[in-house]
């Protein structure tokens, strides 16, 4: 299959007898960065918008003057699902959550600048030191957050989470929905993501997990998307992955980061209470009855998706199990069937596997993250059995891999046969 940066593309048809789904993509820009992963750690239509020009893990000489031009066009963006916006129009209340800590917070996410470290600058730009070459530190947009503050609003966050099972049900009335996958604390990008897609106030999204370790700004990059997730509880929905855990982010990055933000005990308790709030998410939710959506992938445990309602939260992830699968299996058809993960954790399944299980359970596509390949650096995404299973990832340029970025959008049009 042929595809260009800039265009949008059809890829593959799904068919049912319930309705048809087609799927395009287009993809977003490769950019040099700081953040690289070589394994990390409708008509209804799937379509994946342009993300950033610019990623989170490299400043630019040109990222003051444009970013602002950016997250000034939240929300204003036309697309091509008007008539799935208007026809939901009425169907279902949006239910909005007018907290002030929440408000206030959103405020100051969408209208963060460019921190200007000079210091940095000067030390990157100097001849004499570092190597050719030598990266930039990632561009931070400084928001500044007290402890009180995000201590109030992780409390708000768990109390919305503990209404929801640990299978998300998106009905068709809820569409058209984007969905994203890991983000990993590239604040910058996830802003660019909103910008371009569409506010959460008149755009339905759903997040497939992993958005601390490794990126510069987890802590600004969770709560933010907390914080639509309290204010419109009926489009924004959260999912947890691998990198929502205690024992990895001490590895990754996200602990460091909340101790070196808040000092003197503040930041350990803030790290314990963000656990918290992990240890609530939901794990994997299904989109119309079809389309299957987790961070990780299915588990040889789980014979029928209604089991995933069953895993308690709050709950730590264990070292197996069906919950630990969802957040940590691959698709893999080096190996058949089932195969232990070169991970150390988990399992990968085959293209078998996945055809089996979408047969058994009626599902027409499943959609996870978890996963960079050298095969997704263009696009940012990947398709596996066929077309039944679609891997995507988010955060463009990871780990300085100028590896394009991607989510996708299902819109609502349904043909009964």
């Amino acid at each position: 299959m042929k595809q260009s940066q800039t265009s949008e593309m059809s890829h593959s048809q799904l068919r049912s007898k319930r309705h048809r789904t087609s799927i395009r993509a287009s993809s977003g820009s490769r950019n040099p960065s700081k953040d690289s992963e070589k394994d990390e750690d409708s008509d209804e239509e799937l379509v994946a918008p342009a993300t950033p020009k610019t990623s989170d893990s490299v400043s630019s000489d040109d990222d003051d003057d444009n970013d602002d031009d950016d997250d000034d066009d939240d929300g204003d963006n036309d697309n091509d699902d008007d008539d799935d916006d208007d026809h939901r129009k009425g169907e279902i209340p949006d239910v909005i959550f007018n907290h002030p800590l929440v408000n206030d917070l959103l405020d100051r996410f969408m209208r963060a600048k460019l921190q200007n470290d000079n210091t940095i600058n000067n030390i990157n730009n100097d001849k004499n030191t570092g190597k050719k070459g030598t990266l930039k530190p990632a561009p931070i947009h400084a928001v500044d957050l007290k402890f009180d503050e995000l201590r109030q609003l992780c409390d708000l966050a768990m109390n919305s989470f503990a209404k929801q099972k640990s299978l998300l049900r998106i009905g068709i009335e809820m569409l058209p929905i984007t969905i994203c996958a890991d983000t990993h604390g590239q604040f910058r990008d996830v802003r660019c993501i909103l910008s371009t897609c569409g506010n959460p106030s008149s755009r339905t999204y759903l997040f497939l997990g992993d958005y601390v370790d490794r990126g510069s700004q987890g802590i600004e990059t969770v709560t933010m998307l907390m914080c639509f997730k309290i204010k419109y509880p009926t489009r924004v929905y959260m999912l947890r992955g691998n990198h929502e855990d205690a024992n990895t982010t001490l590895i990754y990055g996200f602990y460091d980061e909340c101790i070196n933000r808040f000092p003197n005990d503040e930041g350990e308790l803030l790290w314990h209470i963000f656990m918290m709030v992990f240890n609530m998410m939901p794990l994997s939710a299904i989109v119309g009855d079809r389309v299957l959506c987790m961070h990780g992938g299915i588990s040889p445990h789980l014979n029928d998706i209604t089991m995933i309602e069953n895993i308690p939260r709050p709950s730590i992830v264990p070292p197996y199990g069906l919950m630990c699968d969802i957040l940590w299996s691959d698709p893999d058809d080096r190996y058949p069937g089932w195969a232990l993960s070169a991970r150390g954790i988990s399992f990968t399944f085959s293209s078998k596997v996945i055809k089996e299980f979408c047969e058994t359970n009626n599902i027409d596509l499943i959609v996870r993250g978890h996963q960079l390949t050298a095969d997704m650096f263009k696009g940012g995404y990947k398709y596996f059995a066929g077309g039944r299973l679609v891997t995507i990832f988010s955060a463009p340029n990871y780990l300085n891999m100028k590896n394009d970025s991607c989510v996708l959008h299902i819109s609502r049009k349904v043909y009964y046969q």
